[in-house]
């Protein structure tokens, strides 16, 4: 195991400050002015992207018809997760009647279930087969009790795990979706629950058909707990998949992270590095949501439940409170000006293994089938958004990594995205960040008052 250490120096002259914790909560200080540019546009004119949240989206409603993001997780108590961080009450398993009551009596967001209670599953008796005009009239009959409550945010689709490769349960989704449509006067997004396998290709037939595209990205189950680059993956086949499916517009890429196993014994100081990592490589790769599996208390993790939910909620009240990340993320501009390069530790050709035996009802043979592909240990992205550019950077390698950033003009300063902390820039040559197994680094850069 590593030491747990973030350091934060200039490369000229090499200065450091130690700092504890899993994930790095970076701060970069309060810039000291370089001679001016006159070459250069100035920091206030460079810092000045007239990117904004638009004013025309509700500021109450949820992204993509609001200005919040949805994080969220199934089967918890919306009490508890909205007042940490949480901004709605995700979908709940069995009978969802009382707990949909009591999110519209308290007001609360809420993903509600739309589907009859049916069955694909290969060998069972009763499996069904879809009579589309009866389907279409009991979805709309489901959707017509529920449609003027607007506490109603988004439509999950049951049963989950459809296979795009049977034509029966191609002819379900599409009935059911089309249905919904009809029924909904408010015309709210539809999500159905992939498994972890899918990629681009079997789940753009999906993204045809739903609003919401979304994956299991359930890393430690799946067994990719040291192939953690496998989040920008599964991101990446979301978006892949509503790109070349020409989704509607405003369609989601969902990221779907875990809550579900205590992890070997010794590896409970990881988990908030893990869960930090995955979050914001999750929304670095594009990300629109988030929605964890899942807040129930299972006895699978007993033991280690109340750390994997302080993690999470750590990071959704950093996206959702008054450093609101949210926003740069769904609405910020994606830019090119700030340089990351890697010194050591990171592997910009290094590869994740895909596959495995995870959900293998509904996964199929090629999607199952043990493989590697190249993907960076890391991930930087530089995001322009008010009068600010954030720069985030993630290191998916498991050991520690050190990169240098350079790129913000004169008369700049920085302070830490996570926390607001004032730094000092360097005057000169490039900012060294090490980053920890796992470690995120986030920066907020703006003009020097």
């Amino acid at each position: 195991m590593h030491p747990i250490r973030t350091v934060i120096s200039w490369k000229y002259p090499p200065f450091r400050v130690p700092h504890l914790g899993l994930c790095l909560l970076l701060a970069v200080l309060p810039g000291c002015r370089r001679a001016e540019n006159p070459g250069k546009p100035s920091a206030a004119a460079f810092y000045e992207s007239g990117i904004e949240t638009p004013a025309d989206l509700p500021a109450d409603g949820i992204f993509p018809n609001g200005r919040k993001l949805a994080f969220m997780g199934y089967s918890g108590d919306p009490a508890r997760d909205l007042a940490n961080g949480f901004t709605v009450a995700g979908p709940v398993y069995g009978d969802q009647t009382p707990y949909l009551e009591k999110c519209f009596a308290n007001g609360w967001p809420v993903v509600a279930h739309i589907g009859p209670k049916i069955t694909f599953k290969d060998g069972d008796p009763n499996k069904y087969k879809p009579d589309p005009p009866a389907l279409r009239e009991e979805v709309k009959r489901q959707v017509a009790a529920l449609a003027a409550r607007r506490q109603i945010i988004w439509w999950a689709i049951h049963p989950e795990e459809l296979r795009p490769w049977r034509k029966d349960e191609m002819l379900y989704l599409e009935t059911v979706s089309a249905a919904i449509r009809e029924a909904d006067p408010l015309d709210r997004p539809v999500y159905l629950y992939n498994p972890n396998n899918r990629d681009a290709g079997s789940l753009t037939p999906i993204a045809k058909l739903v609003d919401v595209v979304g994956k299991g990205c359930y890393v430690n189950l799946s067994g990719k707990k040291r192939d953690r680059a496998w989040v920008r993956w599964s991101i990446e086949q979301e978006r892949g998949a509503i790109a070349a499916a020409g989704s509607r517009k405003g369609s989601v890429a969902l990221l779907l992270p875990e809550l579900c196993k205590d992890p070997e014994p010794g590896e409970e100081r990881e988990i908030r590095a893990w869960v930090r990592h995955d979050i914001y490589l999750g929304m670095a790769s594009g990300a629109q949501g988030v929605n964890i599996w899942s807040l129930f208390k299972r006895a699978e993790v007993r033991k280690t439940w109340q750390l994997w939910y302080d993690a999470y909620t750590e990071c959704a009240k950093e996206l959702n409170g008054d450093r609101a990340l949210a926003q740069v993320f769904l609405f910020g501009k994606p830019s090119k000006d700030f340089k990351v390069a890697p010194v050591s530790g990171a592997d910009p050709g290094s590869a994740i293994r895909l596959g495995g035996a995870m959900e293998p009802e509904t996964s199929s043979a090629a999607e199952s089938k043990e493989r590697t592909v190249a993907t960076p240990s890391w991930t930087a992205v530089e995001i322009a958004y008010q009068n600010s550019r954030y720069v985030f950077v993630i290191n998916s390698a498991n050991g520690p990594a050190a990169f240098d950033l350079t790129g913000w003009p004169p008369g700049s300063s920085a302070v830490s995205a996570f926390d607001g902390k004032p730094q000092t820039l360097p005057p000169q040559g490039a900012l060294r960040i090490d980053l920890p197994p796992y470690g995120v680094a986030a920066l907020r850069f703006a003009a020097d008052n």
